[in-house]
């Protein structure tokens, strides 16, 4: 409830506007915004985050915040559905490539989706945080999430079809699984703290997502000196 109490959702106030009707003054306003609450909420968390500090980082009065976003769960949601742009070079492949070899594909990938995640740590940390007691944020963290499953298990029956990949793995099962891999190893990383080698975490998540699904990637890590 606590987080209900806080949204910043003004009593009485009219709908905002839709986005296609936005002039191109409107639509930098509310990117601006969007931009503002993504600071704000980085670096106070959800709940304490205000509809004020998100306008002053934004550079608006308070009540523009209104014209573009009706409470701080909506903003919130603009916020988080940006991450997906910051991160969606994860997925492993759209179709085999002549000279692209797997383990490039999903290397790329891995290396994408490591990088976002280091880049928004802390408002990933507020979105894993929030979704736990409120429904409309687990929504957006489920809905973010199944974006990338739904892509990486189109990818999977592709390479199966290819015959690259084991043909009895379920598709959708093999990406929930392998996501949850990568997110959660970054979630230790980047958030819980745990410290990694970038190039080696990158290596190893890549080496883990091809064996799983059965493919022959033929990368062999050099062995260090010691």
């Amino acid at each position: 409830m606590a987080a209900r109490r806080n949204s910043g959702k003004r009593a009485g106030s009219p709908a905002a506007l839709p986005v296609e009707q936005l002039t191109q003054r409107g639509l930098r306003t509310r990117s601006a915004l969007i931009g503002g609450a993504a600071k704000v909420f980085a670096r106070d968390g959800f709940l304490d985050a205000r509809i004020t500090d998100i306008c002053k980082a934004a550079g608006v009065a308070y009540g523009t915040f209104y014209t573009y976003f009706t409470s701080k769960e909506e903003v919130f949601h603009e916020v988080i559905m940006s991450l997906q742009e910051d991160m969606a070079g994860h997925e492993p492949t759209a179709a085999p490539v002549e000279g692209v070899t797997p383990w490039e594909l999903v290397e790329a990938a891995n290396r994408q989706y490591v990088l976002a995640y280091k880049r928004n740590a802390k408002l990933m940390a507020t979105l894993e945080q929030v979704a736990t007691f409120n429904d409309d944020v687990r929504r957006m963290r489920l809905e973010l999430r199944g974006r990338f499953v739904n892509r990486n298990a189109k990818a999977i029956a592709r390479w199966q079809d290819a015959g690259l990949a084991d043909p009895d793995i379920d598709p959708r099962y093999a990406a929930n699984a392998l996501g949850t891999m990568v997110d959660r190893f970054t979630y230790t990383w980047f958030v819980l703290g745990e410290e990694f080698e970038e190039e080696l975490a990158i290596e190893t998540l890549t080496r883990l997502w091809l064996q799983a699904l059965g493919i022959e990637h033929g990368r062999h890590r050099k062995k260090r000196a010691r």
